[in-house]
């Protein structure tokens, strides 16, 4: 048990190409969208990152984007609030927030290897960030498990 954190992607899989018009319409194209167990994908979840016990990421995570809930609810981030967070990473600015240690949150001694860490961990959320930037239909979020 812990918290385990993941960053994650998801990109909308749409039914229709907008790049191609169809003959007959005019309109948008439509395509065959993947099927699994016989039900049309409408949109991928792809894992950008996870963290193990890495409480300050958490609480700087849940304080800065979701007014301080913590209700390991789904925290979506914008590629400007990505950019802040890998900032934060890089720059040593998370909280040492002695109230988010024990047997969730890990303690000192793992914070500090991964914030020794904190410049590959910051090039994850620069990644998401360009990613979501990408197509105005992708989406990154936030979501924490104990």
């Amino acid at each position: 048990m812990g918290l385990d954190m993941y960053l994650r992607g998801e990109k909308f899989v749409s039914k229709w190409d907008s790049s191609q018009k169809c003959p007959e319409s005019g309109g948008f194209l439509e395509v065959q969208r993947p099927v699994i167990d016989g039900f049309d994908v409408s949109e991928y979840v792809l894992d950008m990152g996870y963290w193990r016990k890495f409480g300050p990421l958490h609480v700087y995570i849940v304080n800065e984007f979701a007014d301080g809930v913590d209700e390991c609810q789904k925290i979506d981030l914008e590629a400007e609030q990505l950019r802040n967070i890998a900032d934060a990473l890089r720059d040593n600015k998370l909280p040492s927030n002695e109230n988010s240690h024990g047997f969730f949150f890990g303690g000192p001694e793992m914070w500090d290897e991964d914030r020794s860490e904190g410049n590959e961990h910051a090039k994850l959320f620069d990644k998401a960030a360009k990613w979501v930037e990408s197509n105005s239909w992708n989406t990154v979020f936030y979501q924490a498990s104990w």
